[in-house]
């Protein structure tokens, strides 16, 4: 009777793994930490190439390192799933793009992290599932903390059943019942040899997606790696707008144009803090214009933003859409000054002293860098720099650069030396 119970289950899976391959979406998929035998359920019943482009399995610290190209803050979090699944949906995008035509609208990436049961595990250690999906529109996570007793083989096998259930949704599949393998409420209390006491199990989800002017961003040949194309977009975003969950949506209107725009704050904004906003206020004051918020969804050193994160950061400038000097936010593929220039001609950009001493950074051009052709090409666009310096940042002032600078000095603004990156890392310690 049981091996039957369990031969009908796994016909189930197989009959939606068929009905994934007979949906139009490819996938790259990620994996480390468990769950990785849905690699083997999805090939070995034939027709896999028909939506896995292709898998990875960076088990160890490092080759998760080379494969986000960064260290993770965390290697299992939710994060961390996403930052994966981003990689995923970028090499997605790569292989389906082929022979020079465009990528593939309905290519998507999969990131799956787990934490599961170790042979001589210190007592209390969590056993966790995050896996997140990215597509062109969409960016969504999982998260399920196993806490009953099982064995390893268990866990694997429900974190592989949870990695499917998030691809087969994207493909319009119904979903395998997780239940058969959490277990109902009596059998979650008997696991933990606990009377009385229930197990509190359940996948937490997340999703946020925007329209397709900010999904296309991502597509765009300027974003994906090793690509010779410089051309950047951008999509404008209405913060008076109250925000939908399922979408982010671009300002239709478009009051100002872009060589309308005077004052340019690029920056992750992650989140926007109040010296942000003191910088915001003294720029709009001296220039007499509003600023515009430039984010780059496309970095040079590391994945591209996902849409979990882009909401989370058009939030914390969203706080501000009443005061004077709020113009606006645009997003952009664009993570160099150099294509931002483009997007921006005849404007004052404002940023802070870290980011002045890497506009000339080798390393975001590729390994050399023509300094000369670089701010030619500023002066030709009519762009300039407002420079505000920051407390314990020294500057790397060239001569030439200067006659495209305007120096704020520390005591001309409130520089109390708060950073996003130390927000995050305070709210990462409230949330253990």
């Amino acid at each position: 009777m049981v091996d039957n119970l369990a031969a009908d289950k796994n016909n189930v899976l197989i009959e939606r793994i068929f009905q994934v391959h007979e949906s139009p979406f490819k996938v790259v998929l990620a994996i480390t930490g468990g769950g990785a035998e849905i690699l083997g359920e999805l090939l070995r019943h034939g027709s896999g190439s028909a939506t896995v482009l292709d898998a990875v399995v960076p088990y160890s610290t490092d080759a998760m390192d080379r494969f986000l190209g960064r260290k993770p803050e965390k290697y299992c979090s939710e994060k961390t799933a996403r930052l994966m699944a981003m990689v995923a949906y970028q090499r997605a995008l790569e292989l389906s793009k082929g022979s020079g035509g465009p990528a593939d609208p309905e290519v998507i990436g999969i990131g799956a992290t787990c934490k599961l049961k170790a042979a001589n595990e210190r007592e209390g250690r969590k056993h966790e599932v995050h896996v997140a999906i990215q597509s062109t529109r969409e960016t969504g996570v999982c998260t399920l903390e196993l806490a009953a007793d099982r064995t390893r083989e268990e866990e694997e096998k429900i974190a592989a059943l949870l990695i499917f259930n998030v691809l087969a949704r994207h493909c319009g599949v119904p979903e395998i019942d997780l239940q058969d393998g959490i277990g109902a409420a009596e059998e979650r209390r008997k696991r933990t040899g606990k009377e009385g006491e229930e197990v509190i199990e359940e996948v937490i989800e997340k999703y946020d997606s925007v329209s397709w002017v900010v999904g296309n961003l991502l597509k765009q040949q300027s974003c994906i790696p090793e690509s010779s194309c410089k051309t950047a977009g951008m999509a404008r975003i209405n913060l008076n707008e109250v925000k939908a969950s399922e979408e982010i949506k671009p300002n239709e209107t478009k009051p100002e144009k872009p060589e309308e725009i005077k004052l340019v704050f690029s920056g992750s904004f992650d989140p926007c803090h109040k010296n942000h906003v003191f910088m915001a206020m003294c720029a709009s004051k001296e220039y007499n214009a509003p600023v515009h918020f430039e984010i780059s969804l496309t970095n040079v050193d590391k994945p591209p933003i996902d849409f979990i994160s882009l909401s989370q950061r058009l939030d914390s400038l969203r706080k501000y859409k009443g005061e004077a000097f709020m113009g606006g936010v645009c997003l952009t593929n664009a993570p160099l000054f150099l294509q931002k220039a483009d997007l921006f001609p005849n404007s004052t950009f404002i940023i802070g002293a870290d980011t002045f001493n890497r506009l000339f950074d080798a390393k975001y051009y590729g390994g050399t860098v023509d300094t000369p052709a670089i701010l030619k090409h500023f002066k030709e666009k009519n762009v300039r720099f407002m420079v505000f310096h920051r407390k314990s940042i020294e500057l790397s002032i060239n001569p030439e650069v200067l006659d495209f600078c305007e120096i704020i000095p520390v005591d001309e603004y409130e520089d109390d030396g708060t950073s996003s990156r130390e927000i995050r890392k305070r709210h990462r310690g409230t949330q253990k």
